[in-house]
């Protein structure tokens, strides 16, 4: 009987927290995230420069305000001091050896390729890079380190922060445990500083942009309505 009236209690208190609104669920907004740029890996070896960054991305992209299916990606953008030439780089992670050989972007004038593999754990991967059709040439070694430090947020951190700051827009997606909206996170670098990107689209393709500060969630910036 005892074991009862203890049960009865503690549901009743749950029901009437959930009454006033004490105890209403939250969306996990994590389940709505379709992109996460979540790592960068920068380095430099004379004149090459190595910039790779890992996400878990929505594939095919759409911006509507839904979460479609998701993959990795792992890209890779190098700066050469011979843009007229081609490169292969080769690399290791998680013991496994992967190579590709970069494809030249005119608009951004860097050599790229972008492969489909699992979250990285190294905090430095070592990249070789080569000159294809030239056996001359020496291969370059571009050691790329993490700009993330023990600080910065973890994405489930991140949400919770850009939330509270933006409650009223949050709240207005929100209907119970549901979000009527997709997230899209990026880690940016600049200035030996590390951001967050955070573009909030509604159902209709709205985006609201936010630039958050990677270590204390602060928004720095918005833009949008």
């Amino acid at each position: 009987m005892k074991k009862f009236i203890l049960s009865f209690l503690a549901i009743s208190v749950c029901l009437a927290a959930m009454l006033f609104g004490g105890c209403s669920a939250q969306a996990d907004l994590s389940d709505y995230v379709s992109e996460f740029r979540s790592d960068i890996y920068i380095g430099t070896q004379g004149e090459y420069s190595v910039f790779a960054s890992y996400s878990r991305r929505e594939y095919p992209y759409t911006a509507d305000g839904n979460v479609g299916d998701m993959s990795d990606v792992f890209e890779i953008a190098l700066t050469a001091p011979d843009n007229t030439k081609t490169y292969s780089v080769r690399y290791s992670l998680g013991g496994k050896e992967y190579s590709s050989e970069l494809s030249f972007d005119s608009v951004r004038l860097v050599h790229r390729c972008s492969q489909t593999i699992p979250a990285p754990n190294e905090t430095t991967i070592s990249f070789t890079i080569t000159i294809a059709d030239d056996d001359s040439a020496e291969p370059i070694a571009v050691s790329a380190t993490s700009i993330k430090t023990e600080k910065t947020l973890q994405l489930a951190d991140l949400l919770e922060k850009v939330r509270t700051a933006e409650s009223d827009r949050f709240a207005a997606l929100t209907s119970g445990g549901s979000f009527a909206g997709e997230l899209y996170v990026r880690l940016l670098y600049d200035n030996e500083r590390c951001f967050y990107y955070v573009g909030l689209t509604d159902r209709n393709g709205n985006t609201y942009a936010m630039l958050t500060d990677a270590e204390t969630g602060e928004i720095i910036a918005t833009r949008g309505e």
